[in-house]
């Protein structure tokens, strides 16, 4: 992971993605054993019907939720894929922070789709997270769950504000597709 003051150039980046693709997740989804790490789960309706499922589908398979809460995914237009590794790029707290991710599961059916993606080393948390959208009862409920610790120094001294940090993301995640798929209704 990259803590810095500057923004890490596009080598800077694609270096720490390769120098990733062949790590094997710290803590991933298929683990039964998660003491010590902590629970998010977040749930928000954004959207009624079926064209705002599409639109939802379209936004979360082309990382809108991410991109729309201040993350830049690296590479551009990565594809939403099992086993595929992209690099996170935000800025908090006055800082850059770079970091790996691998895709674990993708599900697409005609009432659900999502992703799960786990942590790579040096990602200032250990763990996975979720993201689906559901067409239920004609609402479309977008859930993200995450089970994570901690994992840099950083990360670890400031837990409550990092906790603070990834609750502030995730919201960003709910508001950025929810405007994704408001955006596709306005005429």
């Amino acid at each position: 992971m990259v803590f810095a003051l500057a923004r890490p150039g596009p080598q800077t980046i694609d270096r720490y993605r390769s120098e990733r693709l062949a790590a094997e997740p710290p803590h991933p989804s298929t683990s039964t054993d998660h003491a010590g790490f902590g629970t998010l789960d977040h749930r928000y309706e954004i959207g009624t019907g079926q064209a705002d499922f599409e639109t939802a589908r379209d936004g979360l398979r082309h990382w809108q939720a991410h991109l729309g809460a201040d993350m830049e995914v690296h590479p551009s237009g990565a594809p939403l894929a099992e086993g595929e590794t992209v690099a996170l790029l935000t800025r908090r707290l006055g800082l850059w922070v770079l970091a790996a991710c691998r895709t674990e599961t993708v599900i697409d059916e005609p009432t659900t789709f999502g992703f799960t993606y786990a942590t790579l080393p040096d990602h200032p948390e250990t763990g996975f997270e979720s993201f689906t959208i559901s067409l239920v009862e004609g609402r479309v409920d977008f859930a993200i769950e995450a089970v994570s610790k901690p994992e840099a120094l950083l990360s670890r001294l400031g837990a409550p504000v990092s906790r603070i940090i990834q609750r502030q993301i995730t919201d960003g995640y709910g508001r950025s597709l929810q405007r994704h798929v408001e955006a596709d209704r306005a005429p």
